[in-house]
Formats: C-alpha cells, structure tokens, sequence
C-alpha cells in the first residue's frame, strides 16, 4: 500500500468504525458495553490518524512543485540615524523560518538572525524585507513534515 492510499484507507475504517458503532446504539442490547466503549473510543484515534496522514500527504504534495535554492534577502530595522539594511543569503529552510518568524512577530517579541560569519541581526515587527521568501505554504509543509529546522532564528526574552 503506497503512502498515498494510506490517509484514504484511515479514512475508510474511521467511516466503518462509526457506522459500526451506529448500528450498536439503534439495537440495544445486541453488545456489550465493553465493546461499544471500545468502538466509541478508537473512533476520535482514527479520525486523528487519518487527519494527520492527510496533512502530510498535502503537505508532501506542496512540497513536490517546489525548487530548493539559495535566495538573498535585505532586513531593513529602524536605526538611530535612518535605517539599517542587511543583506543575507539563506538556504530554503532557513528562509523559511524567516518567513515564518516575520510572519508571527507581535509588538511584544523579538528575535534575532543569527547567520554564521554576520553579527545577529535583529527581528521585530518593525522589520522590513526586500526579497522574496518562500511562500507561507512552503513553510507550513516544512513544518507539518517535521522539516522545518530553525536553529538559525533566536527568541529574546522580554
């Protein structure tokens, strides 16, 4: 069975749990509580497996269209005197922290690029980008397949 079919086919037994489960509660009496409890508890577990396994698949499918490569960006932060811009050239993982710390940034956190061989650069929601980051899709389909590793990005207390 191909990973394809495998959301498909949790989905399928979840529908013959419920209707399973449908048919014991209009006939009373014809089992046990034990086994209707049994059945009314795997079915929450199924409809779990079977959302999750979908949302890998589509993430896997998202993930399939596109091309990995290096993409230069400039952060531009207010400064004292005018501006301060930065230009970065991140790999796709990277960048897609970025587009996902930019994206979460409230008035109340702070963040700072750390890239190697560059002094941190600081994240705030006042911070401004020149250059395309990967789609907000892109990153969310990283993140569902537990591909999203953000080493590179530093939350600050405040």
């Amino acid at each position: 069975m191909s990973f394809a079919a495998l959301p498909l086919f949790y989905l399928l037994l979840t529908l013959i749990c419920a209707a399973g489960l449908g048919t014991l509660l209009l006939r009373p009496g014809a089992a046990r509580a034990g086994v209707v409890w049994a059945v009314a508890a795997l079915l929450p577990v199924l409809a779990a497996v079977s959302a999750a396994l979908t949302g890998q698949a589509r993430a896997n499918q998202t993930l399939s269209g596109f091309s990995s490569q290096p993409l230069t960006v400039t952060l531009v932060n207010p400064a004292d005197g005018g501006t301060d811009a930065r230009p970065v050239t991140l790999n796709t993982n990277d960048a897609a922290c970025l587009e996902r710390t930019l994206r979460l940034m409230t008035s109340t956190t702070r963040a700072s690029l750390q890239v190697p061989g560059l002094a941190p650069i600081p994240l705030s929601q006042a911070t401004k980008l020149e250059g395309q980051l990967p789609p907000q899709s892109i990153a969310e389909a990283l993140e569902i397949r537990g591909d999203l590793r953000c080493g590179i990005i530093r939350e600050e207390q405040r």
